[in-house]
């Protein structure tokens, strides 16, 4: 069968969406044909059963072109998918809609984050099935909705077999409000001088160079400025980053993020505030915010039989559940492919 994806960047290197090369890798194994339109396009390194196109926002082409554009493939194209699979814009589900219900083509999006505004909800009830990671990942109630898990390549994000850097804490993701950094610099502050924290994520907007400024206030209020790094990390840098950690701190009010997944994967022991994260993490890793450094301290002094069994049954949790394959095949049944 032949599909087309619609998705926002196709780039390896791009530390918010790499990972969907993976994605689209995986799904050009298991489909004859696939279609791939992506708003930018970068590195890629793609199966030869796979046709890319780019509606050009990498090379400043207007939004009102990028429609265009859109409309000239997915009608120029029309023979060359059965089902379309958007992820994450609901966007393209509103504007290619009237094209792929005269084409007899079903819709089906990926949505996983909050908000959505006015154009999820339209989107919902044009599209076939909606997918999802968690049940905290869709911000309105759907009848179509289908849980299906995050899809982590555990070939990739597995233990390095090395031994890890002591007293390196880790955090992952965009540097905002809801990942309550604050709160994991105040852990940090509370540890032993070895101690250090690597956040592998940086700012997009104007809101978010405030936070990063109220984090180096924090920082230098705690004395803690010279154990504390920040800068986004490609995928690879990041999976090198855990595959290093001696612990990953998460403290996200939202969804389940990727990168504790990914950490666990790792084999790295993770603590977490998030009510997401404990529908798959064990109790002894789930703290409240006023524990948190507590339960950091615990994981620090493991011992290496304790941490060994602690790392198999995290990295079992998300084969088991949340693996690249496991997710891939699932919507392949979903969308009857």
């Amino acid at each position: 069968m032949k599909l087309l994806i619609i998705t926002q960047r196709v780039d390896h290197t791009d530390p918010i969406l790499g990972f969907f090369h993976g994605w689209i890798s995986a799904f050009a194994v298991r489909l004859t044909e696939l279609t791939v339109i992506g708003q930018q396009t970068g590195v890629h390194d793609l199966p030869h059963n796979v046709c890319l196109h780019t509606l050009g926002k990498e090379s400043g082409r207007s939004r009102f072109m990028q429609i265009i554009q859109f409309w000239r493939i997915i009608i120029l194209q029309r023979r060359e998918y059965d089902a379309v699979f958007v992820h994450m814009t609901p966007i393209w589900v509103l504007l290619g809609w009237p094209v792929w219900a005269l084409l007899g083509k079903p819709v089906y999006l990926w949505y996983e984050a909050r908000g959505g505004g006015w154009v999820l909800p339209v989107a919902l009830l044009l599209s076939r099935k909606v997918f999802g990671a968690t049940d905290y990942g869709l911000p309105r109630r759907s009848r179509r909705r289908v849980i299906v898990g995050h899809g982590i390549d555990t070939e990739r994000f597995r233990p390095a077999g090395t031994s890890r850097s002591e007293g390196l804490l880790v955090a992952v993701g965009r540097v905002t409000p809801v990942k309550h950094y604050d709160l994991l610099i105040q852990t940090l502050a509370k540890l032993p001088q070895h101690c250090r924290l690597q956040i592998a994520g940086g700012t997009f907007t104007e809101r978010d160079e405030r936070e990063l400024q109220k984090l180096a206030s924090l920082q230098r209020e705690l004395d803690v400025a010279a154990r504390v790094s920040m800068g986004w990390k490609s995928p690879d840098e990041v999976r090198d980053l855990l595959q290093q950690a001696d612990c990953m701190m998460h403290a996200c009010s939202g969804g389940l993020d990727k990168c504790v997944l990914e950490a666990m994967a790792c084999g790295v022991p993770v603590i977490s505030t998030s009510e997401a994260a404990r529908r798959v993490l064990p109790m002894t890793c789930c703290a409240r915010p006023d524990e948190f450094a507590d339960r950091v301290r615990w994981v620090l002094g493991l011992s290496p039989e304790e941490r060994s069994d602690l790392a198999i049954d995290l990295r079992q949790r998300v084969v088991n559940g949340h693996s690249l394959g496991h997710l891939i095949d699932r919507l392949v049944v979903e969308m009857r492919l």
